[in-house]
């Protein structure tokens, strides 16, 4: 019988005693024999009604993007010139952005574009190819467009957040687009939870010294934060109580 239509790598890993790598592999076996679909951070019912994987990940840690999207807000002035990505946790953020005047964006998302467009914002939508599945512009045509300007502050997501290996992501093309995004501005801020601190996913964005201001929420442990601002990244953390605690995953 089944009784959850979702699961979380994080929660089987706590309820099994294992790692989320090993986890991971026992869901892209299941996934390759048809009896659970692999989605980001876990896996869904293959039974269950198709689902865009972009939706998926706007659900994922909703109540953990929220906090930290309204944190991220207060960095954000009135008259800037901001850059930004295509993530969900990016699109969450400029929900909280409709009391600042004058803003001007730059991005290849469709989603973040029509959100900023209705708050009044400046937009400059890039070029480029429409992603299979997905609502953002990629492609030649997209950094061309990027590398045209210059921002005040970039806002960009990553997959994974570690140490030895820097910024990454599962997506190549996501990838390519925040490579370029890092070099448009004055001002870097990575928007992420705290179960990606630690994660090398599969392709590098960047060092982690091109972080200037990493917004997070409050799971992540001391001795991280004390480790990231040794190196100079400011770390802001958003309080879950704010919005709740996110357990729909």
């Amino acid at each position: 019988m089944r009784i959850h239509s979702s699961v979380r790598v994080v929660d089987l890993a706590k309820l099994f005693h294992v790692s989320g790598e090993t986890i991971r592999r026992d869901l892209e076996l299941l996934d390759k024999e048809g009896i659970v679909r692999r989605v980001y951070g876990g896996a869904v019912d293959s039974q269950q009604e198709s689902v865009s994987d972009y939706l998926e990940r706007t659900l994922h840690r909703k109540e953990e993007k929220r906090a930290i999207g309204n944190l991220a807000s207060q960095l954000v002035q009135d008259g800037d010139v901001l850059i930004l990505d295509v993530g969900t946790t990016v699109s969450t953020f400029c929900e909280f952005l409709d009391q600042k005047k004058g803003l001007t964006v730059i991005t290849p998302s469709l989603q973040v574009a029509q959100t900023m467009k209705m708050q009044g914002a400046r937009v400059l939508v890039t070029g480029g190819e429409l992603q299979d599945g997905e609502p953002y512009l990629v492609g030649q045509d997209a950094h061309e467009m990027l590398e045209k300007y210059c921002a005040n502050r970039a806002f960009i997501g990553v997959g994974g957040l570690s140490f030895d290996v820097g910024m990454t992501d599962f997506n190549d093309q996501e990838v390519s687009l925040r490579k370029v995004i890092l070099d448009r501005a004055n001002q870097v801020i990575v928007l992420a939870d705290s179960s990606k601190i630690g994660v090398r996913a599969f392709s590098v964005i960047g060092d982690i010294s091109r972080i200037d201001v990493l917004v997070t929420d409050d799971r992540i442990h001391p001795d991280t934060k004390e480790a990231l601002e040794a190196i100079g990244i400011e770390v802001l953390i958003a309080k879950l109580e704010v919005f709740g605690d996110s357990s729909s995953w």
